[in-house]
């Protein structure tokens, strides 16, 4: 990938949020794999970020981390709850995504 905001997007798609949108959008094919295609990645809006310093610095303590073999449970709160703020979910709405992703196995 190219572009802009990796860091963000990096973080943003390896997120509970997204795996929620990725249950809720993408359509399921045969052995529970999903279709990506444009069209319904079109469907998810990526909020955009004015400082991508907080991803960036995020994503390089996950990286390090399970290099080392550390839980990274901590620093995956964070970053859900900072999305949940982005996106302005309320107490309703990230339950319901983190109830669907804990009955869900990946």
């Amino acid at each position: 990938m190219t572009g802009e905001s990796l860091n963000y997007l990096t973080i943003f798609f390896n997120s509970s949020f997204f795996r929620f949108c990725y249950k809720e959008y993408f359509p399921e094919l045969l052995g529970e794999a999903r279709e990506l295609r444009k069209v319904f990645f079109e469907n998810i809006s990526i909020m955009p970020v004015q400082d991508e310093s907080w991803y960036k610095e995020i994503l390089e303590q996950i990286l390090s981390k399970k290099k080392e073999g550390l839980s990274i449970d901590r620093l995956q709160n964070q970053v859900e709850e900072n999305l949940f703020d982005l996106y302005g979910l309320n107490s309703d709405e990230r339950n319901l995504i983190r109830s669907e992703l804990n009955s869900t196995v990946y």
